[in-house]
């Protein structure tokens, strides 16, 4: 323990807890030591029962930890967040650290929904959306396999200055056309896998008009964001809302305009045909009330729109960048499903977390998605993040202050952006000191123990009034200005102290003065804390701590005593102190060059002391195990020089595997020399052991040994006779084979003059079994 300890100076159970994460407080009404904020090792080695130390416990448990992996069906879920659930405990000014890990699962589920502006200037691009109908199947098959499609349109208020009044009915009839009466929002498709069901959907509506260039696009988002169940929103699909328009949008306020005061309510009015019922009712959406339901639903939103307003679209986005992206759309809206693709594919390589803390439970984030960077930043987004890649964020959660409410168990949850995939931390909140809470003014060991001037309360005296130190022992009317030198001077060394010439600190600067007694600090020691403490290894048993000096006892020595004067260690089995090749310091030999070994036996070459003493011994034992000879004095020369312990032995046959190994060289019954291996192991003067391999050691049977040699000759003979008679065999067929073949190939040159010798005849048939002679 060291004066450096973060703990030893506070004196309240709530500052030493808020110290140092170490540090624990003993509330033990029977504890002695001074110090009652230590770490928890240090309280109970000075006394404090386990059950009255509180310390600060952070801990953090994994609750559930399934790894990440992809969708691989349209009914199974993926999983792009580890961990899942977790545990906390938290405690004041103490940081933890948690790793989340997120992964981009393929095949992610995606829920598209086309809201489209289908005043006058769009019926083009109605148009070119059922033409690209086949093609946009295509372009979403290729983004994921799990995917669905909703459609819905737009217009207007139904109400001045939005429209003419007298063209409510045909708002085109300005342009010698005929089209749908004006509407703020209509839900043609909830969310369908059926393709032909939207292009039929897109196909059916119909365009319709307004006065100005301002469109009710929030109106229609609004709606298209909180009517969940309409929509067919589903929890586990990345939610993407196109919305495809030409023109600018009314904001909130704008409303006023025609009349209409109340405020935007986000609850979904629609009618059991899609129809928005509330365009006339409520005002516009604020672009701040859009962009709270999309974070809420966590739904993104691409912006498709004309050249001529994308700067302004673009400032909105700005504004919610993580959860919205402006695409610029051809005026025929032919580049559509470009746009779909390059959206999606923003959204996904795109992650932003988020959490709900409290104010007191602080949330830092760092991350190097995934290597994009030499070094974590502080960040809770990344992007350019590929699908199938890892992002490891790193969350530091520190407790800033205590609940004002007094709920000290929180639940957080981190979430992603865009996905419903949340990692939820279950905090529980370390609670302030029970001890600080309740006091016991009136306890009887409490004032006994504070000069029955005060009373405990975590351990410590709270001294009444007119009292004050340690243990409320020193009146306050003697600490005044002309009583608090002298007092302080009751702490001071004397002058011929040898340990200060000129100045006299206070308790020698190693503790605290109360009321003229000096408390030291750890480490010190003394009236005057002007010794320091021994070191540990100072045994008390073999030296007395006489200042901070290690004061050895009779028959110990060294720095920490803990040397025995006795030289019996060093004494060999030779009756020799080390050998007569070293000397003996603190029981252990020290050996002189070049001389090594435990008893310094061992010298250069294969010089061995003890091998040499050993001998005699081990010879005697092998001739008596042979029975060359007896053992007579056994008890003699098979004892230790100095105590004349007999040693322990042991034969085996198996080869000595040893660093020392001694040679023995006999002769037996036969006349033969044969040598013997033995090693030796010394544990002390009367604790020897010898470990003797025997060999076989027997004259050669010449008889067996020639007798073996000729059939060995004879049968390896033979068979290399036999080997050479198959070769040759094999040769042989190989040969006439050859030969037979080439006869087969030959051909036969005769000359066209020649004519065979031999003649052929044959009997004719007619004759064939008739007698010859016809009178017969």
């Amino acid at each position: 323990m060291s004066v450096d300890n973060p703990c030893i100076f506070e004196d309240t159970c709530e500052r030493c807890l808020k110290a140092d994460i170490s540090c624990a407080w003993c509330t033990d009404k029977l504890y002695e030591m001074r110090y009652r904020c230590l770490n928890h090792s240090q309280l109970l080695e000075f006394g404090c029962h386990p059950d009255h130390i509180y310390e600060n416990e952070p801990k953090l448990h994994i609750l559930a930890n399934s790894d990440v992996h992809d969708y691989v069906s349209a009914n199974s879920q993926a999983i792009q967040v580890q961990p899942q659930r977790v545990y906390l405990k938290l405690v004041k000014s103490h940081t933890q650290r948690l790793k989340l890990t997120y992964r981009p699962a393929r095949n992610d589920p995606l829920d598209l929904y086309v809201l489209m502006d289908l005043t006058w200037t769009m019926r083009d691009d109605r148009e070119t959306l059922v033409q690209l109908g086949a093609d946009l199947a295509t372009t979403l098959s290729n983004l994921t396999s799990n995917y669905r499609l909703g459609f819905g349109s737009f217009a207007d208020k139904p109400e001045m200055p939005m429209i003419m009044p007298e063209l409510r009915e045909n708002p085109c009839a300005a342009e010698h056309d005929i089209c749908e009466p004006t509407y703020g929002y209509r839900h043609h498709l909830p969310l369908t896998e059926n393709i032909q069901a939207f292009v039929r959907s897109v196909e059916a509506s119909k365009v319709t008009g307004n006065l100005d260039n301002l469109e009710g696009g929030l109106d229609a988002l609004m709606q298209v964001l909180v009517c969940s169940e309409e929509i067919g929103w589903k929890d586990q699909a990345r939610k993407v809302i196109i919305l495809v328009t030409d023109g600018f949008m009314h904001f909130a306020g704008d409303g006023l305009l025609a009349g209409i005061t109340q405020r935007n309510d986000k609850k979904c009015h629609l009618n059991e045909h899609g129809e928005y019922l509330g365009s006339l009712q409520y005002d516009y959406p604020s672009l701040e009330e859009i962009y709270r339901e999309l974070l809420k639903r966590k739904i993104s939103v691409i912006f498709a729109v004309t050249e001529k307003v994308i700067t302004t679209y673009r400032e909105m986005s700005n504004l919610m960048k993580e959860i919205s992206n402006v695409e610029l759309l051809k005026a025929d809206s032919s580049n559509i499903l470009e746009l779909i693709k390059k959206g999606y594919g923003r959204f996904i390589k795109r992650t932003q977390f988020s959490d709900n803390s409290p104010d007191f439970i602080k949330l830092d984030y760092e991350t190097d998605c995934g290597g994009q960077f030499e070094s974590l930043r502080k960040r809770n987004y990344c992007n350019d993040v590929r699908l199938g890649d890892i992002v490891e964020f790193y969350i530091n959660i520190t407790l800033m202050g205590a609940p004002k409410n007094g709920v000290y168990v929180q639940k957080i949850r981190v979430e992603e952006s865009t996905l419903s995939e949340v990692m939820e931390i279950e905090v529980e909140i370390q609670k302030p000191c029970p001890c600080e809470e309740v006091a016991e003014p009136n306890h009887e060991y409490g004032r006994f123990q504070c000069s029955d001037n005060g009373y405990l309360q975590c351990g410590m005296c709270q001294c009444e009034a007119g009292w004050t130190g340690t243990f409320c022992n020193c009146p306050t009317d003697l600490v005044n200005a002309t009583t608090q030198e002298a007092i302080e001077n009751l702490c001071r060394p004397p002058s011929n102290s040898k340990f200060f010439e000129d100045k006299y600190p206070i308790c020698s600067n190693h503790g605290e003065c109360d009321c003229g007694l000096c408390y030291c600090f750890p480490d010190f020691d003394g009236k005057y804390c002007e010794c320091p403490a021994c070191d540990i290894e100072c045994d008390p048993q073999r030296a007395d701590c006489i200042c901070g000096e290690c004061v050895c006892k009779y028959g110990w020595s060294g720095n920490h005593c803990n040397c025995e004067d006795s030289s019996d260690g060093c004494i060999a089995p030779n009756g020799e102190i080390c050998s007569g090749s070293g000397t003996c310091q603190c029981g252990n030999c020290l050996c002189e060059a070049p001389y090594r070994g435990r008893f310094c036996e061992i010298g250069s070459g294969s010089e061995n002391k003890l091998c040499a003493f050993y001998e005699p011994c081990v010879s005697c034992l092998i001739e008596q195990k042979t029975g060359v000879n007896t053992c007579e004095n056994f008890d003699e020369i098979c004892s230790s020089a100095e105590r004349h312990e007999r040693f322990t032995t042991s034969f085996i046959t198996e080869e000595i595997n040893a660093d020392i190994r001694c040679l023995v060289r006999l002769t037996n019954s036969d006349g033969m020399k044969c040598d013997y291996y033995f090693t030796y192991q010394s544990l002390g003067p009367a604790e020897n052991y010898l470990l003797i391999q025997l060999t076989n050691c027997e004259p050669i049977n010449l008889a067996s040994v020639i007798t073996f040699i000729s059939l060995t000759t004879f049968i390896l003979g033979f068979f290399v006779i036999l080997f050479i008679w198959f070769c040759i065999r094999i040769k042989d067929a190989r040969e006439y084979a050859r030969f037979e073949d080439e006869q087969n190939k030959s051909v036969l040159m005769e000359s066209p003059l020649y004519k065979d010798p031999v003649r052929r005849y044959e009997v004719p048939k007619e004759l064939n079994g008739k007698p010859s002679n016809p009178f017969l």
